[in-house]
């Protein structure tokens, strides 16, 4: 799998719908950035480091098991794995992970991890593709070498596990959103050379929650 992100890294995020909706909807989740500690957990190109920066955040820290990916990505840059994060206990206040956790081996340890190193009362804010719109075929392709496609097999959780195994870790989730394919993304699946989106239309396609260390589920 790395050596596909790898290969994928100089093209990353071109073309993709996916990225179309994910970006909006997981920054619309975000608490205040400004004078915080953010954590953007694998970052790949560093987007949410660059977005959190802008913003004016104390720290903003991009960490990722992929070299090629983090060349792009801004200062400071740690190489790592989620599962065994190289960052004192309680030193975060923020956690951004965008589009991570279907590929993760052992997500219950990511966010044990992600628990132990936000600030009480500090957020995650996760994204990942619905399991619905994996089940009606949507894969996980990245461009590589021109007219490269690479595909890697992850299958996301359902959204119920993924709810199951924050409160597991003690993460109390707060807000969540289930945003569909709709005309938002109708020139993205134009401009990436997709024929299916009237199929598609309605169909969930990503899931995002937002959780807190300490705090309760909503409702």
């Amino acid at each position: 799998m790395r050596e596909v992100f790898a290969a994928a890294a100089a093209q990353y995020g071109r073309g993709n719908p996916l990225l179309e909706l994910e970006r909006p909807e997981t920054t619309a989740l975000l608490p205040t950035l400004a004078g915080r500690d953010v954590l953007d957990l694998g970052a790949g190109r560093g987007h949410y480091a660059s977005l959190a920066a802008a913003a004016g955040a104390r720290r903003a820290l991009a960490l990722d098991c992929t070299p090629e990916m983090l060349a792009a990505a801004p200062r400071p840059a740690l190489v790592a794995d989620a599962a065994r994060l190289p960052l004192a206990g309680s030193s975060i206040d923020v956690v951004i992970a965008a589009l991570l956790v279907s590929f993760v081996g052992d997500r219950p340890s990511v966010f044990r991890e992600v628990e132990r190193v936000l600030r009480p009362g500090g957020a995650l804010v996760l994204s990942d593709l619905h399991a619905v719109a994996s089940c009606r075929g949507w894969r996980r392709s990245f461009e590589g070498r021109p007219g490269e496609r690479l595909v890697i097999e992850a299958p996301p959780p359902a959204t119920r596990t993924l709810l199951e195994e924050l409160r597991g870790a003690r993460l109390g989730v707060d807000a969540q959103r289930e945003p569909v394919v709709d005309e938002r993304l109708e020139e993205a699946f134009r401009r990436a050379g997709r024929s299916d989106f009237a199929s598609l239309r309605g169909t969930p396609l990503l899931v995002v929650i937002r959780a807190r260390k300490g705090g309760c589920d909503a409702g």
